[in-house]
């Protein structure tokens, strides 16, 4: 359908024109003529104006008295055009209500688009700053990561620095352990070795002193063979007498050397001398062991204290002194 007032084509079910809303069923206002002249406002009194309202006046009358007349004909007829009138102006009340129910309405969606759009538009601020919050977030996320990573591999160094240290003193102490014991058990065999050396030479001094023993038992031995047959046999009486005796030459005494006194039999340290004899008589206490060695050690110390790397003292050589 066309609107009358400003051409527009607008639905078929359109009430009101969706261009100017003039109703589709009401035509426009009659514009005036393009080029006339506006009327004045002023009124002005001619004896035409006087007989022009003397006309009026009487056609009024007129048309009053044939309104009147009319209106008696016609009386019948006027409950039919006033509902005619009514329904024409309900319907026309409605059309314009229905107008400005499709304005308001109009009005209504427009504002809920604007307040869609404002909706809308503070929505995408709120994700845009959501976003911003999310990235900053983020930004701040890796950088606390990088910085505990590197915090990680800080502490990673030191302890991989400090397992180093511990595990090169771990060595370390190793090797001094397996130093100390390989010096102990060098000084064990050493300690081992002179006490069987001086196992063996006090073994050779027994063996020596037994040797000496027994040439002085058999010494003594030979002297007392030798006395008794040096001595004069007595001859016992008889009642016979006897045949004289046939002279012998006498025995030739022989020269015997010196004996010296044979040693005590229970004294450990006889027949030796020097140092040997210091050590025997100062040690003779302890059994063969650390404890002997060590009062031997000390016993030379006694006996070689003025004596060291002198003329004539063999058994006080020290290199190192």
């Amino acid at each position: 359908m066309k609107c009358a007032a400003c051409n527009v084509e607008n639905p078929a079910a359109a009430k009101f024109c969706q261009a100017c809303g003039v109703p589709l069923a009401m035509k426009p206002p009659a514009s005036p003529a393009p080029g006339a002249a506006p009327k004045s406002a002023g009124l002005q009194i001619t004896p035409t104006a006087i007989g022009i309202a003397l006309l009026l006046f009487v056609s009024v009358v007129g048309a009053g008295y044939v309104g009147w007349t009319w209106y008696e004909d016609s009386a019948r007829q006027a409950p039919a055009a006033n509902v005619d009138e009514k329904a024409i102006e309900e319907k026309r009340k409605k059309a314009e209500q229905d107008r400005l129910a499709d304005e308001r309405q109009k009005l209504a969606d427009a504002e809920r688009d604007k307040q869609r759009q404002l909706a809308d538009a503070q929505e995408a601020m709120k994700l845009a700053q959501a976003k911003a919050d999310e990235d900053v977030r983020r930004a701040q996320d890796a950088a606390r990561a990088g910085d505990e990573q590197a915090k990680r591999a800080e502490a990673k160094a030191r302890e991989d620095a400090r397992a180093a240290q511990e595990a090169k003193a771990a060595q370390e102490a190793k090797a001094a352990q397996a130093a100390k014991a390989s010096l102990e058990a060098k000084a064990a065999q050493e300690a081992k070795a002179v006490q069987d050396a001086k196992t063996r030479e006090a073994k050779a001094r027994e063996e020596a002193r037994a040797r000496e023993l027994a040439r002085q038992r058999e010494q003594k031995a030979a002297q007392a063979r030798a006395a008794q047959a040096s001595a004069v046999p007595v001859v016992a009486s008889t009642p016979a007498p006897a045949p004289a005796p046939i002279p012998q030459p006498a025995p030739t005494q022989v020269a015997q050397a010196p004996v010296s006194a044979a040693p005590a039999q229970n004294e450990p340290c006889a027949g030796l001398t020097g140092l040997k004899r210091e050590q025997c008589s100062s040690c003779n206490r302890h059994g063969p062991g650390l404890r002997r060695n060590a009062c031997e050690d000390r016993a030379m110390d006694r006996y070689c204290e003025t004596r060291w790397n002198k003329p004539g003292q063999t058994e006080c050589i020290d290199k190192r002194r």
